[in-house]
């Protein structure tokens, strides 16, 4: 794995998780190949977990994935997310950790 840097965003299986380290992403890419997964930085880069950049999504795609992943983690009212940035999708997911 070519990993940047921690945290970043982990799209995984169609859902968001916030990885802080390296044993994080250890048990949450447990059960998938090491061609999966696409990791979100902060700054905005889309890269492959081997390290290859990738076109970022559109607002509304990630705002999707955010109130997705929100709901999978039981909370509620995320309707009323308008489109977030990469670093709103980093706020709101750090803290359902």
């Amino acid at each position: 794995m070519t990993i940047k840097s921690y945290p970043f965003l982990l799209w995984l299986d169609q859902s968001l998780a916030y990885v802080s380290n390296e044993n994080e992403l250890t048990e949450m890419c447990h059960y998938s190949g090491p061609d999966e997964g696409i990791c979100i930085y902060r700054n905005g880069q889309y890269m492959t977990r081997s390290g290859e950049t990738i076109a970022p999504l559109s607002a509304d795609a990630l705002t999707r994935l955010v109130q997705q992943t929100l709901v999978q983690e039981g909370q509620c009212c995320v309707s009323k997310l308008s489109e977030c940035s990469v670093e709103d999708a980093f706020k709101l997911l750090e803290n359902i950790r």
